[in-house]
């Protein structure tokens, strides 16, 4: 059973890479697309700052489940270093039980907002809303799945920070 959960996380891990890697792929290409529009003669088409912004709410929603699953997700380090090691991971693991109950509790409003983003147009590029809306049902289902993850012992904390972030 833990091998099968194993290979669906690294199944979903490589998922959310790619999704990672594709919207900053689109990002990169569309501020491209902006940077030269502001060369005299370069048509400077209007969809490309829409795009951006849904390029960049994808690349937080692709990646955030990931930043959980290797324990990088925005910590407060000072504290917890201060701690016995037992008690660091006591308290990492209530944060990764935290996380779970936060995510499982905004998954049906989520799954409520993308189902009422139905017929909805972007207006700019005419493409169909839900497209935008699902990261909003991406981002608690993923955290909730990688802290499942780390629950059970295949995340990864991070090494503590070594560049004087703590006193």
């Amino acid at each position: 059973m833990r091998n099968a959960f194993a290979a669906a996380v690294s199944a979903v891990s490589a998922l959310c890479r790619w999704g990672t890697l594709a919207a900053i792929g689109v990002l990169i290409l569309v501020v491209t697309i902006q940077v030269l529009g502001r060369v005299p003669g370069f048509p400077s088409p209007p969809w490309t700052e829409e795009v951006a912004r849904f390029a960049l709410v994808h690349l937080v929603a692709f990646s955030c489940g990931l930043a959980l699953l290797r324990g990088e997700l925005v910590n407060v380090d000072m504290f917890i270093l201060l701690l016995p090691k037992p008690l660091q991971t006591a308290v990492a693991r209530l944060v990764d039980v935290a996380i779970l109950v936060f995510a499982v509790a905004i998954i049906p409003g989520a799954w409520d907002y993308v189902v009422g983003s139905i017929g909805e147009r972007a207006r700019s590029i005419n493409v169909p809303m839900i497209w935008v809306y699902v990261v909003t049902l991406i981002i608690p289902v993923s955290l909730a799945f990688f802290s499942i993850a780390r629950l059970a012992g295949l995340g990864r904390d991070s090494a503590p920070p070594s560049h004087g972030e703590t006193v």
